[in-house]
């Protein structure tokens, strides 16, 4: 039980984390590219995971094939695609809007966790997960009627890079628990997961200097920089929680992000994007959601 609440509270942490990097990120991206983002957001992940895991399970890293594997397609799943994604969705919708329906990860990772980790679904589970659901599809409503913002088709597509990180989201914890299983430490696991995201994201770089013929310079502001120990933070918190909480538990609870995202977006965000009361609704409905979720 107290391993459970522990969790709980990293899972909290974790939100916190992301929300402050998403908030950052929108601001970051008035002047640098989602490229940029993502380059420098490596960058720091590395900078601080690859010391500290290396010193600290030294010389045992408890890293077996399973585990290294399990970890790596975590990474490439949650720490490049879905980041990708999402941020392109933050780029186009705004935090506020983008936020909610990167929530949608509880219906994926309800799945997902049912069908392979056989874990247990109680009915009051379901409810919080329906009640997020809701909150999510109710701000994607408000993102019609904003201002400034795409419709039609442009508007479908918007919305669909935030669901698509909310799928590939979903899925990951799947590999993280997988490579739990064989005894890894957070750090290392946490190292493993961002290196190889971080090399997918390398061979992109190299691709696109191929056809572009030659290297883009990545630009550096306070914003990325922030964002990018946010998302390291968020790392770490995340995978303290699957380490210790099911995943069922763990994914409904980091949607408590959205609230945050929706409140720093009304104090800090206050010249590009507009919280309106149908936004605070859907986050009232995230929260209560959770509340739920947890119980069950």
């Amino acid at each position: 039980m107290t391993q459970s609440l522990v969790g709980v509270g990293f899972a909290v942490l974790a939100a916190l984390a992301f929300a402050a990097q998403s908030l950052a990120v929108r601001l970051g991206t008035r002047t640098r590219s989602i490229t940029e983002v993502i380059a420098v957001m490596f960058g720091v992940n590395l900078l601080v995971l690859l010391p500290v895991a290396g010193a600290s399970a030294y010389p045992e890293y408890g890293l077996t094939g399973t585990a290294v594997a399990a970890f790596a397609v975590a990474g490439l799943l949650g720490s490049l695609l879905a980041r990708a994604c999402y941020f392109v969705g933050i780029e186009r919708l705004g935090a506020s809007r983008a936020e909610p329906l990167r929530a949608l990860v509880p219906l994926f990772a309800l799945g997902a966790a049912v069908l392979v980790l056989d874990e247990r679904v109680t009915p009051v589970l379901l409810l919080g997960v329906a009640l997020l659901l809701a909150g999510a599809v109710v701000v994607s409503l408000d993102s019609r009627a904003a201002p400034g913002t795409e419709s039609g088709r442009q508007l479908l597509v918007a919305l669909a890079f935030p669901v698509a990180a909310a799928l590939f989201l979903g899925i990951d914890p799947i590999f993280t628990k997988i490579g739990f299983a064989d005894g890894t430490p957070v750090l290392v696991a946490v190292t493993v997961r961002v290196a190889a995201a971080a090399a997918g994201f390398g061979l992109y770089l190299l691709w696109r200097a191929m056809r572009e013929g030659g290297v883009q310079p990545i630009g550096v502001n306070r914003w990325l920089v922030a964002a990018s120990v946010a998302n390291t933070v968020y790392l770490l918190s995340y995978y303290e929680a699957l380490a210790r909480t099911p995943v069922t538990v763990v994914t409904p609870v980091l949607s408590t992000s959205t609230l945050f995202v929706i409140g720093g977006a009304a104090l800090f965000l206050r010249k590009d994007e507009r919280v309106t009361r149908r936004l605070v609704a859907g986050a009232l409905l995230v929260v209560l959601g959770v509340v739920f979720v947890v119980r069950g």
